[in-house]
């Protein structure tokens, strides 16, 4: 075996490089996740977002969330607020109430009734929470949304040429953590950043 491999020098080299440049890449990706300290807040992001001046609409007011309903919104998605918790791995679901009186506006809107006025709307687990919504954390991670801010598998690069899909995730020098449920194939899911939540 090692005479064949002396006398096809080649054949080592076709091989090899490969398989070098391989386990260069997986050590080289893999630095940033060995070296930068992991994130310390919860962040909180919403999905099905739209920027309509009707529908519900959330701002951080006097580092506390609100979730206001437009008046008239019926045809508009409803946006799904998260919480990822980056010590775990954790996403939950935070949970937006309806009163019933913004529920049965909307049915009537379809005859021509007028429109709810804007209404405050009740997130209990959001309730007490100091949020701050910087763009960059106090750890220094940042949240970003769009296409190819994840790195994939070398096998995905190479096998898998679409680079169209978009997600969201925190990053740091060089190393970025998904965030769940915020990927869409071809479009963000208008994925929206809320913000950080403080401790205590």
């Amino acid at each position: 075996m090692k005479a064949f491999l002396r006398e096809n020098p080649t054949i080592v080299f076709g091989l090899g490089l490969p398989l070098l440049l391989v386990t260069v890449f997986l050590l080289v990706s893999g630095i940033p996740a060995l070296l930068v300290a992991a994130p310390q807040y919860d962040v909180l992001y919403a999905t099905e977002y739209y920027d309509y001046p009707n529908g519900v609409q959330i701002s951080v007011v006097d580092r506390q969330v609100q979730v206001i309903y437009q008046g008239k919104a019926e045809g508009y998605p409803r946006p799904h607020i998260w919480r990822y918790n980056p010590k775990t791995g954790a996403v939950k679901e935070v949970a937006i109430i309806f009163p019933a009186a913004v529920i049965a506006a909307e049915k009537k809107q379809a005859a021509g009734v007028e429109a709810l006025p804007s209404t405050l709307l009740e997130v209990p687990d959001l309730k007490g929470l100091t949020v701050d919504s910087s763009s960059i954390a106090p750890d220094g991670y940042e949240f970003r949304s769009g296409t190819g801010l994840y790195s994939r598998s070398v096998f995905t690069e190479l096998f898998y040429a679409s680079r169209n899909r978009h997600q969201a995730v925190l990053t740091k020098s060089g190393r970025n953590i998904r965030l769940p449920n915020s990927a869409g194939q071809y479009y963000s899911r208008n994925t929206r950043f809320i913000g950080w939540v403080l401790p205590l």
